[in-house]
């Protein structure tokens, strides 16, 4: 098995951060225009709160965030979740600050009650 590589879960996100910035800049707005088309087309549709930069980063590093977004899962099982993905494929240890905030989000948003609508491209007619 090979290590797992540190950029694989931060590269995505620093892209992000990056491209909206600089989205911005070239704009004239502000970097912190949270509820842009641009943003909520790329974090497709994920509420902007504490910890969606964190779960769109490490989750979709790997695998297409709708993946994460279709789901509905409890706390406890988007534990499960996390302990496979670093153990069998090979998803970078989330440090303690990082992983309360991705299990606050996904407990909040993506939870059983699902209290965030599906991503729109993956609802059918």
């Amino acid at each position: 098995m090979t290590a797992p590589c540190v950029w694989r879960a931060v590269l995505p996100a620093a892209l992000v951060a990056t491209f909206l910035g600089l989205n911005a800049w070239a704009e004239g707005e502000p970097e912190s225009d949270p509820e842009s088309d641009q943003e909520q087309a790329l974090f497709r549709g994920m509420p902007d709160d504490v910890g969606r930069l964190e779960v769109f980063g490490f989750c979709g590093s790997c695998h297409s965030i709708d993946l994460v977004l279709q789901q509905g899962l409890s706390r406890a099982v988007w534990e499960d979740v996390l302990v496979e993905m670093v153990r069998d494929q090979e998803m970078v240890p989330l440090q303690p600050d990082i992983r309360v905030k991705v299990l606050d989000y996904l407990e909040e948003y993506y939870g059983p009650d699902r209290k965030a609508q599906e991503p729109k491209a993956s609802r059918l007619p």
